[in-house]
C-alpha cells in the first residue's frame, strides 16, 4: 500500500478554491460553512491555517488571489479534481461555477487533455449523499478518494493529512 501526505498548505487551498466555488451562486449555506470548518478539523489544520478558511467562508478571494500557483504538480491536479466534483454535486453545473472552473483550469497550466481527465476522475467519484448532507464526510470521503484516483489504477493509497 502506498501512503500518500497531502500537506496542511494544500488542504487549505483545495478548501479555498471550494469556498470560492460554493460562493458562486452570491452565497454560502451555514452547513456547508459547517462543512468546511469540519473537514478543517479532521485534517488537523493549524490554528492559522484554519483562521484563513473562517475569513473565506466570510467573503471569498477571486480566483487568481488563491495560492494555487504555490501547490505541487499534483496537489494542483487533486484541487482541479476537487472542484470539478463540487461543480456536479447537485447535478446541475451552473454556470457561474463553470466559469469559475474555468478561471482556474487556466490558470493551472495544465493541458486541455489533462484537465479533461482529472475532470473525468471528478465525474467518477462517488456524488453527494443528498439525504444526509453532512459537508464534512462529503468533503473527507472526497479527499480520500481523489487520491487513489490520480495515483492510477490498481493502485492502493492511503492518505494522511499532514
Amino acid at each position: 500500500m502506498k501512503r500518500l501526505t497531502i500537506s496542511g498548505h494544500a488542504c487549505t487551498e483545495t478548501l479555498a478554491l471550494l469556498i470560492t466555488i460554493a460562493w458562486a451562486d452570491g452565497r454560502l449555506e451555514e452547513t456547508e460553512k459547517a462543512g468546511v470548518r469540519g473537514a478543517a478539523e479532521v485534517f488537523n489544520l493549524t490554528k492559522e491555517l484554519r483562521a484563513r478558511l473562517d475569513t473565506l467562508l466570510e467573503e471569498p478571494l477571486p480566483v487568481d488571489q488563491l495560492l494555487l500557483d504555490t501547490l505541487s504538480t499534483k496537489d494542483r491536479a487533486f484541487a482541479y479534481v476537487a472542484a470539478t466534483w463540487l461543480t456536479g454535486v447537485d447535478d446541475n453545473v451552473d454556470p457561474k461555477e463553470q466559469a469559475i472552473l474555468d478561471q482556474v483550469g487556466n490558470s493551472l497550466e495544465f493541458s486541455k487533455e489533462r484537465l479533461a481527465e482529472l475532470a473525468s476522475i471528478a465525474r467518477e467519484l462517488k456524488p453527494a449523499d443528498k439525504k444526509a448532507r453532512n459537508w464534512a464526510h462529503e468533503i473527507e470521503t472526497l479527499f480520500r478518494s481523489i487520491a487513489p484516483r490520480l495515483e492510477g489504477p490498481g493502485e492502493e493509497v492511503e492518505l494522511n493529512f499532514e
